[in-house]
């Protein structure tokens, strides 16, 4: 049987996968006071968070050798591992958890897998293994280390049977994680549905993670104070306590690694290429193209070439030319952004820096705009388009790494628009950026930055769809 431990109201924890996200996740509840048992497959990972759980005070934490082990007392059992391959490998090879899960413990799949796949994961349990006792969740995270270590992820949960959510030891887990169970979202659909709603999130991260770097190298490029183009798209107005128009939140969480010469590792550019490889599958399955995000997936598959495991915030370098043959361009631009933190050229004006500025923000919506017309796309291809739906999906990718001013702004418009949602996109399309010069300055852009040799492939195609949106 599961053990709960008699020390606490805490459940014994079996833990599968310590990279960034799962060592965050692990590490806040051996805090929380939960007995968490760990495994990872990397030796070194594996040391690294045992040296870590030690210096806890009062840690429960305990190491395993072997998935079997991690589980083998455990009331809940919790897999952050690279993908559905790695979560079959650790239910089910020879020394998986399958062989030594407790009767009636819950299994929790946070890693983003195919929407598909959790269905394939029940079937095994119960066919191949005959372990119909085991409760199995499909609930994948959005929030980035930061939220992992404080407990406040975005988490969409959905199971074979919606009771499962309300199971007292996954319940305990899974809130401790989730703001106390503030930002945590049950999705109706059965097992699957909580990654199709990722799936809809990660349309705006897909875009978002490439167009912050793109976007970032084009102030380094036009000579502008990189740090003070930070700082302007992140501070909220101090009356309103609104973000400006051209933030994401990839922004603001990418921009300070992108400004360091530096960064830490924080989320791989292997993950997002994984995720948006889930969409792109998912294009094909259900019949329906999101250019933008398809451009975006290019950008970020060059970039796996020779960046696969360093921090996504390299993308920036990658558009600035550490992937060119020019090796003159490498060394003279691969550093600028950093270069460029508080040293814009000294021959502008203020007025001209803060022109710019603002330019490049009004861009950074542009690209905004096409990546949550494309999320309302796919959210109508995954069948996600009742008012109970609507309203949900929106409070999620609002308040996850998805998030943008632009999407926060247009979506509840295009919601309640009676013409319907492109109509609504073009009428937001037209207050928001159909003034004359809004397209003559974004066009400027594009241009003198491909004179420079410097390619901004997602701005030049949101563009081309503003001006379908306005004509």
């Amino acid at each position: 049987m599961a053990v709960m431990s008699t020390a606490n109201q805490f459940p014994q924890v079996g833990f599968i996968g310590l990279g960034a996200m799962g060592f965050a996740m692990s590490t806040h509840l051996v805090r929380t006071g939960f007995p968490v048992t760990g495994f990872d497959i990397y030796g070194p990972t594996l040391d690294r968070w045992r040296s870590t759980c030690d210096e806890i005070p009062e840690s429960r934490a305990k190491t395993a050798n072997s998935p079997a082990e991690a589980v083998k007392n455990a009331s809940v059992v919790c897999l952050m591992v690279a993908n559905h391959h790695h979560v079959h490998s650790a239910l089910f090879d020879e020394n998986g958890a399958v062989h030594a899960l407790p009767k009636d413990c819950t299994v929790i799949i946070h890693a983003t897998i195919p929407p598909t796949q959790p269905s394939t994961v029940r079937d095994r349990l119960t066919r191949e293994f005959n372990r119909p006792d085991v409760r199995l969740i499909d609930a994948p995270v959005s929030g980035g280390v930061a939220r992992s270590i404080n407990g406040t992820l975005t988490i969409m949960v959905s199971s074979d049977d919606m009771k499962n959510l309300q199971e007292p030891n996954a319940k305990t887990v899974l809130e401790n994680v989730a703001s106390k169970g503030k930002t945590l979202f049950p999705i109706p659909g059965g097992l699957g549905a909580g990654q199709s709603a990722k799936a809809l999130n990660q349309v705006q991260c897909g875009i978002h993670i490439p167009s912050a770097s793109e976007i970032m190298g084009l102030a380094a490029i036009n000579s502008v104070d990189t740090q003070k183009f930070y700082d302007v798209l992140t501070t909220k107005d101090a009356s309103t306590g609104k973000t400006p128009l051209g933030w994401s939140w990839m922004f603001e969480n990418r921009g300070p690694r992108m400004l360091s010469a530096s960064p830490p590792m924080a989320s791989a550019t292997a993950i997002i290429n994984k995720d948006v490889g889930i969409i792109r599958d998912e294009e094909v399955r259900l019949g329906v193209e999101l250019p933008l995000l398809n451009a975006a997936s290019d950008a970020i598959t060059q970039v796996m070439k020779t960046h696969a495991s360093a921090d996504d915030s390299c993308i920036v370098q990658y558009y600035l030319g550490f992937n060119s043959e020019r090796a003159d361009l490498v060394v003279q631009r691969a550093d600028l952004v950093v270069q460029r933190a508080g040293n814009p050229e000294p021959s502008a004006s203020k007025q001209e820096e803060d022109g710019m500025i603002g330019a490049l923000a009004t861009a950074h919506a542009v690209i905004h705009l096409v990546s949550a017309y494309e999320t309302a796309q796919f959210a109508r291809a995954l069948d996600l388009m009742r008012p109970e739906q609507k309203k949900q999906w929106f409070n999620i990718i609002s308040g996850a790494a998805g998030g943008s001013s632009v999407f926060s702004e247009v979506i509840p418009r295009a919601f309640d628009d009676a013409d319907g949602i492109e109509a609504a996109f073009r009428k937001y399309a037209r207050d928001k950026f159909g003034s004359a010069d809004v397209v003559a300055k974004v066009t400027d852009i594009v241009d003198g930055a491909k004179r420079q040799a410097y390619v901004p492939k997602l701005l030049e195609a949101a563009l081309a769809n503003l001006k379908t949106l306005l004509a």
